[in-house]
């Protein structure tokens, strides 16, 4: 009948819905599944390039610190031995000597140039992957300008062009890494520079509400409103490819927009064509705080840092350096720079062989690689840090591996990365061996004062400033005093998980923790 018939209709539509509804679920979660498949390879494979850009970028730094190192040495060696003991009345020989001397400059100019390129390349592949070390503390814009505007003061000669700068007195500090926004600045009048064939920059810092603008203008070629997105962008370079030639990696504009970024700020460009350019970017400030009289340590630490210290005998002896770096070319390469300098060498080429020459004949400072066979450079720098015998000796580590912070946790003295600049380094070496020894501040702990007081006079003996604790104020003491090592009693640090407590304390992550039984 009727009434039948309208049900059994009603039945069908809503099976007929159902059934229509499920073929959609299932093509939704098939669309989703394909979705996160296509997400996870595309992760995977921005890993794999990011991967393949840091170790090819790390491959580089090793031959291309020897190719440089040597370069500069056979220079020197023709400035200061070769060259004047040629006899010059020749027109010929006069031109030959220019000619070499040019073409060596070429070579470390433009080994200096694929450094830069290599640095950019290594800075996005932790960027993108999440392993950019950051620095953060309080920071002076205007500090970060001058130091900015110093780096590139030889652009400026070079070209003939007028800088101009204009910083606001009194400009609030902000929170940042004083380093990554010193890179960022270099970077953009580097770029103005680079793009200004006549004219002048101009550097302006200032305050606009709660933030801190900088500005770098320049009278240069400009740039297409349609491109002003694109130099923001990662290998972009804007310009016609085929008859502009491209100027770097097209990678210091991308970089430093996520350094601003991260700090919470915003970069930006205003240009046209013809018309020059300005680049610039805004900071959050920070509350202003009374100045904090510095410490008298902290002020005496820092005036030495500003004079070159380097005693290379001390009573008639040359000190011995340990040479420890698997690759024979960069071995040679410091043998020649410090033996040189009057520094008396010993090489090894991997940890193992590091450890045995270092019982043998100790040595008054190691300079050592961390990617070695048999032993890796951590582990070397561990062992040797932990045994009473050694742990004096400075360690300088020097190599393609930029992991400071586990270096520093092993008690390391100094972390170079390669390319080596052998200007930092005989600074860093002669600053280390003026010390002594690795002098560190201690912390002692433990309940018998008698073990305390042997412990104290043996370290003091050694040149460490020794500071002493029984355990009840281990804390208080550590926090407020900043030892670089705490020794300690076994039974003590055992309890309450101290150590792994004083590591999350602000100042003491790098800490070196020395437990006995």
């Amino acid at each position: 009948n009727e009434s039948d018939q309208r049900l059994l209709s009603t039945i069908a539509a809503s099976v007929g819905v159902a059934l229509n509804n499920a073929a959609l679920f299932e093509d939704v979660k098939q669309a989703k599944m394909e979705a996160e498949a296509a997400t996870k390879a595309a992760e995977k494979a921005n890993d794999a390039k990011s991967a393949f850009l840091s170790t090819v970028s790390h491959e580089l730094r090793t031959p291309l610190t020897s190719v440089l190192g040597f370069a500069k040495i056979i220079r020197k060696r023709l400035d200061e031995k070769i060259f004047p003991a040629v006899d010059k009345a020749n027109s010929k020989t006069q031109k030959t000597i220019s000619q070499i001397s040019e073409n060596l400059n070429v070579v470390v100019s433009e080994g200096e140039r694929l450094t830069h390129l290599i640095n950019d390349v290594l800075d996005l592949a932790k960027i993108e992957a999440g392993k950019m070390e950051w620095n953060m503390e309080t920071v002076s814009m205007a500090e970060v300008a001058e130091r900015a505007i110093a780096a590139t003061a030889a652009l400026f000669e070079n070209k003939n062009l007028v800088l101009e700068k204009n910083i606001q007195p009194n400009i609030p500090d902000t929170t940042s890494d004083r380093d990554k926004l010193i890179q960022v600045m270099v970077n953009l009048i580097s770029n103005s520079v680079k793009f200004t064939p006549k004219g002048k920059v101009s550097c302006k810092v200032f305050r606009k509400k709660n933030e801190i603008v900088v500005s770098v203008s320049d009278t240069g070629i400009g740039i297409a409103p349609e491109d002003h997105g694109v130099v923001f962008e990662q290998f972009k370079q804007v310009g016609d490819t085929l008859t502009d030639k491209p100027k770097g990696t097209g990678l210091g504009l991308p970089i430093c927009k996520e350094i601003i970024e991260h700090h919470g700020g915003r970069i930006w460009v205003e240009s046209e064509l013809a018309k020059g350019s300005t680049f610039s970017f805004a900071l959050p400030t920070i509350k202003s705080t009374a100045p904090k009289p510095i410490h008298f340590d902290d002020l005496i630490k820092r005036l030495k840092e500003q004079v070159v210290q380097s005693q290379l005998h001390k009573q008639g002896k040359a000190e011995r350096l340990l040479i420890v770096d698997d690759d024979d070319s960069i071995r040679s390469l410091l043998e020649q720079e410090l033996g040189d300098a009057g520094y008396l060498i010993d090489e090894a080429s991997n940890g193992k062989e590091a450890l045995a020459k270092v019982r043998a004949n100790k040595p008054d400072l190691i300079v050592q690689d961390v990617m070695m066979p048999e032993m890796n450079g951590f582990d070397v720098a561990a062992v040797l840090k932990n045994d009473p015998e050694t742990m004096d000796i400075p360690i300088i580590v020097l190599s393609i591996v930029q992991d400071k912070a586990r270096g520093f946790r092993i008690g390391v003295d100094r972390y170079l990365t390669k390319p080596i600049d052998t200007g930092v380094l005989f600074n860093e070496i002669g600053s280390l061996l003026e010390q002594g020894k690795s002098k560190k501040k201690v912390m002692v702990v433990d309940e018998d004062s008698g073990t305390v007081n042997t412990l104290t006079e043996v370290l003091k003996t050694k040149g460490y400033a020794v500071m002493e604790s029984n355990g009840k104020e281990l804390f208080e003491k550590a926090v407020a005093n900043q030892p670089d090592i705490i020794i300690m009693n076994s039974v003590l640090s055992g309890k309450h998980d101290i150590v792994q407590t004083l590591r999350f304390e602000k100042g003491l992550e790098n800490v070196l923790f020395l437990v006995y039984q």
